[in-house]
């Protein structure tokens, strides 16, 4: 595998060369590599040597980064659906005559306001100005929360608690109450803390500037910033660095009761709180806790000692929610203030997409989602079902009991695509407005407020969308045993209605095979098939052989591929993600039956994987992320898969080889 690897190293560091302004030279093309070649491929890059190269060698050389960019060429191209969305705004912004509370209605209203708002001159709102002298005059710990409840309900700012809806992962159809897990205080990201304590300091300007324009000297000001500086550090010390890093956030979901959750917040009547929040509390016998530890390390911050620091901490929750609202009338706030320099037409399309995005989506699935590319895209949906159906059947380490279970579950899987997506009611809408951009945009926050409360009553519905249609993306639910795949992701090179069928198998039908295969990786195969989080339904003899499996799948990922020769990934970190692409290339290989099919399948397969990135970030990625860097992600699996080796008639010689006996599957 050495020449695989200096190939993979040559590709990156020519990638960061590019972007340095240098030029490569490169290597000669022998007699025999050009007879390997087909008419219009590179002559330096062969396909049995490095794939990902040899089908992206143009696009890469090509790419350029703009300014401030760490990766260029990529085939997720956000680009092209940030300029749909834009245009659809555009249009709308255009009319008139839409009926109160459609989507029209709202993008245009919004539009319209925010274009009449002088965000450089106007006074601080009355209500926030009231709103933050009010916090700052608490001098109790009983007002403070009483505040907290009116900063979430009526502002529509986090709580301290940190709390919020979410389905109960634990067990389908229901929603719980979760005490999420703090990642950051504002300025002092936890990530960041782990290297050094400049956020801290960053945390401690930023609440002495806010203070200070409420009258506070700037001496006091400071002292109250560094004591929730201090509050932020013992917040990170308890805190399981572990679970914002996780794939897999099911495994720290815990459920406790009631009685249990009030044991561990102690400071407030959990009861009232709720209900003052608006809360019905027939709904609130179960609660979801991501981090039990910080959860109790939080509930002992809210001690009387620490109550400036926790005023502190609520006024920048304020400053950060109404921030363009508050920085151009409070003088020691001058420094931060976001100075946009682009166009007044590009600021408002760009605050449209950003906060109303609920109400443009269902406009972009009407104009950019067919019903002819929802025919196609379940027909290929349902062809890797069979595939997978097969893979299982003949997966003969699994027990019978194991192999009906999954075969149950994969046929209980349902597919969320665009056409699942509803207008609103129009009537839950009417009463969003204002007098400015400011009253609108606080309305139509504590509309979406109200919904997010009312929602814990609601059942979950496996139909539910969870993500915007106009986001990138596909992913699967253990929980709902559903599989998300947005408009978004319907265009080329992912799918395209008028591509040919194995093309787009390579493309979107691999990432959908991804995601169903991820129902079956070891952290969700936990859950039945009903959703049920369950790990007795799987017999132990079998989660013992797969767990084996994903012992030699990490070492074959870890020790044979690296970036510059050097950097491994960590076979454990990537292993669920290079898994899901193993089974995936796996299942719709077998939807195959010539050469000629499977050369369109894997060169797509390679092309939506295509991306340029400058080296520090490729070795950032190798230390946090998931996923494996895109050319490792593309010439890894298939340097296991059996059919490219006929395919391609890679041989021993070549850079791709991987010796039979060190191949491996993922269901075979």
């Amino acid at each position: 595998m050495k020449r695989f690897r200096r190939l993979t190293a040559f590709l990156c560091a020519a990638s960061l060369l590019v972007f340095s302004g240098c030029s490569v030279e490169m290597p000669e093309v022998t007699d025999a590599e050009e007879n390997a070649e087909t008419e219009n491929a590179p002559m330096h890059i062969r396909a049995q040597d490095d794939f990902y190269g040899y089908v992206n060698y143009e696009t890469l050389r090509n790419a350029e980064f703009e300014y401030g960019e760490s990766d260029a060429a990529s085939a997720f191209n956000s680009r092209m659906i940030n300029e749909q969305v834009k245009e659809i705004i555009r249009d709308v912004a255009a009319g008139n005559g839409y009926a109160a509370g459609t989507e029209e209605y709202i993008i245009k209203t919004a539009y319209d306001k925010f274009l009449q708002y002088d965000f450089d001159n106007a006074p601080v709102p009355e209500v926030i100005d009231d709103l933050l002298h009010e916090i700052d005059e608490v001098s109790s710990l009983e007002e403070l929360f009483r505040i907290d409840v009116k900063l979430q309900r009526d502002f529509g700012c986090s709580g301290l608690l940190n709390i919020a809806v979410t389905e109960n992962y634990l067990e389908p159809g229901g929603r719980v109450i979760a005490f999420g897990q703090y990642t950051a205080v504002f300025d002092a990201d936890f990530e960041s803390l782990e290297d050094t304590y400049g956020p801290l300091d960053s945390l401690k300007s930023s609440a002495s500037a806010i203070l200070q324009a409420l009258g506070h000297d700037k001496d006091e000001a400071d002292e109250i910033g560094k004591k929730l500086g201090y509050m932020a550090m013992d917040l990170y010390n308890s805190t399981d660095m572990d679970i914002p890093r996780a794939s897999d956030p099911y495994k720290y979901f815990q459920l406790y009761s009631a009685d249990e959750i009030k044991e561990i917040v102690t400071i407030v009547d959990l009861d009232e709180y709720l209900s003052d929040l608006g809360y019905d509390l027939k709904y609130c016998d179960k609660f979801g806790v991501m981090d039990p530890v910080q959860l109790r390390q939080l509930n002992d911050l809210f001690a009387l000692d620490n109550l400036e620091a926790l005023k502190a901490w609520e006024i920048c929750s304020v400053g950060s929610q109404f921030n363009r609202f508050l920085t151009s009338a409070y003088e020691s706030l001058a420094e931060y203030r976001n100075i946009d320099y682009r166009s007044e037409e590009e600021q408002v399309l760009n605050e449209i997409v950003r906060v109303y995005f609920d109400q443009t989506d269902p406009l972009y699935v009407e104009r950019y989602y067919s019903e002819a590319v929802d025919r196609a895209l379940i027909s290929m949906c349902d062809d890797i079902r069979e595939g997978y159906r097969q893979l299982i059947t003949d997966a003969d380490w699994l027990s019978a009991q194991t192999r009906r279970g999954l075969l149950e579950k994969l046929d209980n899987i349902i597919y969320v695509t665009g056409t699942d997506l509803e207008r609103q009611d129009p009537a839950d809408y009417r009463s969003v407005g204002g007098s400015d951009y400011f009253e609108f945009y606080l309305s139509y926050q504590m509309r979406k407020t109200r919904e997010l409360i009312e929602s814990l009553s609601e059942p979950c519905d496996r139909k539910e969308i969870t993500m915007p249609m106009q986001m990138f993306n596909a992913c699967y639910d253990p929980s709902r045993n559903n599989i998300t795949i947005t408009a978004a992701i319907t265009n080329a090179p992912f799918f395209d209605i008028n591509a040919d069928y194995y093309t787009n198998l390579g493309g979107l039908g691999m990432v959908i095979a991804h995601e169903m295969g991820h129902a079956f990786d070891s952290n969700c195969i936990l859950f039945d098939q009903n959703g049920a989080y369950d790990p007795s339904w799987i017999a132990a003899s079998d989660m013992d052989a797969l767990n084996e499996r994903n012992e030699t799948a990490a070492r074959y990922f870890e020790d044979n591929f690296t970036i510059f020769g050097v950097y491994h990934v960590d076979g454990e970190q990537t292993l669920g993600e290079n898994y899901a692409d193993l089974g995936s290339l796996e299942c719709i290989v077998s939807l195959t039956s010539t050469d000629e099919e499977r050369k369109l399948l894997f060169e797509n397969f390679a092309r939506v994987w295509c991306c340029k990135m400058v080296a520090s970030s490729l070795i950032d990625q190798l230390e946090y992320d998931e996923h494996s860097p895109d050319a490792l992600r593309v010439n890894s699996i298939l340097s296991t898969i059996d059919e490219f080796y006929t395919t391609y008639h890679v041989a021993q010689s070549d850079a791709m080889y991987v010796a039979p006996e060190n191949r491996i599957s993922r269901w075979h």
